[in-house]
């Protein structure tokens, strides 16, 4: 064969190849890393819990602005042990479903593993993370939060008006004027100017749509441990609906107030939880994520606390706690 075609040919394969080379099918995206802590930030987390002397939780994390939202798992050795975890996020409403999951790694140096953000979408966003801990996976841990529009009461007295404000921006309907609402409510004309919590469900429900999720009132028996468990589970339910719960407390028993206020009443809205999964899928929360329309803040609490703390004996001086729920 002349030189020339030899070269053509030996040309013509080495092209060949190089064409065989960019066809072949992308690698799958390899699995993530494991980071040092984040900065603090605006989160809603499960509990810490321990295996073997290793701590870990999950949390939804939100940037500045609460219109993006990532998860953070985050894992605490006691000693040098191997660990693993895997991620998911996902929203209601069938949005997005994401999966990441960081590779075993040892050491005794508090790492964090996280997805990238993404947009927080309506009506609400959940976190679950399966930690493997010295060889053993351990029960999941989630979270749960919604895309919260926190509104801050116009008047002293306007707590109700100014949560129920908050519930309904963060379903997502647009919030009347709290004046409109302390109407409907009939706060100025209740003794002190209270609003009581059995006309919040109607004043909701005006706005909601007949075939949504509507709101009703119900007195929780916290003296008895199974209604007790009963009422946080129809809690859970709502905030699994995309839907915020309101709760009567005693303001000055909160951990961030300042001042005590025995006698005073206050609405705070529950719109996220942290807690664990257990072996036949029900959740069972520890930790609640409020927002206080005193000044439109946010706040991590224990569920306990909330309830048997604080939110008892605000309604009527027994052992109840007063919810508006869906």
């Amino acid at each position: 064969m002349p030189v020339r075609r030899m070269v053509r040919a030996l040309l013509a394969i080495l092209a060949g190849t190089a064409l065989a080379i960019v066809a072949v099918p992308a690698l799958p995206a390899m699995a993530g890393i494991w980071h040092e802590y984040p900065s603090a930030a605006n989160r809603t987390c499960s509990d810490s819990r321990v295996y073997n002397g290793t701590a870990y939780q999950v949390c939804l994390e939100f940037n500045y602005a609460r219109t993006q939202v990532r998860t953070v798992a985050f894992i605490n050795p006691g000693a040098y042990t191997n660990f693993q975890v895997n991620l998911r996020l996902w929203f209601g409403g069938n949005g997005p479903d994401i999966t990441d999951s960081c590779p075993t790694m040892t050491t005794n140096a508090s790492r964090a593993c996280y997805t990238a953000f993404t947009d927080l979408r309506r009506p609400y966003v959940v976190t679950e993370a399966t930690f493997g801990i010295a060889g053993a996976w351990q029960l999941p841990v989630r979270a749960l939060d919604m895309r919260l529009s926190a509104k801050q009461q116009e008047r002293d007295n306007w707590c109700g008006p100014g949560a129920v404000q908050t519930t309904l921006a963060t379903i997502g309907i647009s919030a009347p004027p709290q004046s409109e609402l302390a109407g409907k409510l009939q706060t100025e004309e209740t003794l002190f100017g209270a609003t009581m919590p059995g006309r919040i469900p109607g004043a909701i429900n005006s706005y909601i749509a007949g075939s949504d999720w509507q709101y009703k009132w119900e007195e929780i028996s916290v003296s008895n441990g199974q209604t007790y468990e009963a009422g946080i589970s129809r809690i859970v339910t709502s905030l699994s609906r995309g839907r915020p719960v309101m709760v009567l407390v005693i303001p000055g028993k909160l951990p961030w107030w300042n001042a005590s206020t025995p006698t005073l009443r206050h609405y705070v809205t529950i719109h996220g939880y942290g807690g664990v999964v257990h072996s036949d899928g029900s959740v069972h929360p520890t930790t609640f994520k409020v927002a206080d329309p005193a000044d439109a803040s946010e706040h991590s609490i224990d569920v306990d606390k909330l309830l048997l703390d604080n939110a008892n004996l605000a309604w009527n001086g027994i052992d109840t706690v007063a919810i508006v729920r869906t």
